[in-house]
């Protein structure tokens, strides 16, 4: 039975808990209701499973896959070198320490902003395709590879990677930040090189930053918004992009089916997280115990 000092905390909680049930956990329950085709502003016919049904196609199968692929990959390449930045930025004397708060800028960014630097250097009239020209490696600028609107996603890939990479560092370094310097003068004295030693105690200090920060990275990139409809091409589409289309440019009847993705993005997010941190947890422990 909850006893006195439960509802204490609940109480204390209670300017959160009660945002949270009215925004997230309603709107959730709302497009779920809507993707059954209950509670819409409009006579439905179709059936309670008829938008999930639509879901299965070719089509929305490869707009899964893209947005694996982006969110995943952009992850991927900003958790790496934001983690060799950020040992490289805590190697260094404190005073440069200290300039190197200039990595945060981007943080700052609105992600639109992100987008637009994105289209000014990797568009075919951009600053990177005028330089290639320019030192004679292209004969013209249209002959500059078509990196952005594509259906493989690298300008997109791109854009969150610039954007994510200040956040990945800020993570790590701060982890860092607490981790003793005597334990790495331990293992040198004692013989281990470099690589040996960031194996065997600056990665285990970091490894869950690291992987939280992963996780974090890639469902955000997975279902965002704004870079996809700067950069993103439109066959296929992300799966925000997707259920943006459907809600918005296409009749009333398609809109059960923007809320089934939107359910579909939520579902796989709360998958992603158990499966990965399970996974992760037990060779995390592992590693603690060796």
């Amino acid at each position: 039975m909850p006893n006195h000092s439960t509802f204490l905390h609940l109480r204390y909680l209670s300017p959160l808990l009660i945002p949270f049930l009215l925004f997230f956990a309603g709107g959730i329950t709302l497009a779920a209701l809507q993707s059954l085709g209950i509670g819409l502003p409009f006579p439905y016919d179709g059936g309670m499973l008829d938008s999930y049904e639509a879901l299965l196609t070719p089509y929305m199968l490869r707009s899964f896959l893209l947005s694996i692929k982006v969110g995943a990959l952009a992850a991927f390449f900003s958790v790496v070198i934001g983690t060799v930045l950020a040992i490289g930025l805590w190697r260094m004397p404190s005073l440069l320490q200290q300039a190197g708060v200039i990595y945060k800028i981007p943080l700052i960014l609105p992600h639109l902003a992100v987008g637009f630097i994105v289209f000014f250097f990797w568009a075919k009239s951009g600053l990177v395709s005028s330089a290639m020209f320019h030192a004679g490696i292209i004969g013209t600028p249209q002959d500059f590879p078509s990196i952005l609107f594509g259906s493989d996603g690298w300008g997109m890939i791109i854009a969150y990677t610039y954007k994510q990479i200040p956040f990945a560092l800020l993570m790590v370094y701060s982890s860092l930040k607490r981790l003793d310097m005597r334990l790495l003068e331990t293992a040198y004295m004692l013989g281990a090189s470099r690589a040996r030693a960031f194996y065997t105690v600056t990665y285990p200090h970091i490894n869950t930053v690291v992987h939280s920060t992963f996780c974090i990275l890639f469902l955000f990139g997975f279902g965002a918004f704004e870079i996809p409809f700067l950069l993103g091409g439109s066959q296929p589409a992300m799966l925000s992009i997707e259920a943006y289309n459907m809600y918005f440019r296409k009749e009333l009847y398609h809109r059960p089916q923007a809320m089934a993705i939107l359910i579909g993005i939520f579902i796989f997010s709360v998958a992603f997280l158990t499966i990965y941190l399970r996974a992760v947890a037990p060779k995390r422990l592992e590693k603690q115990h060796d």
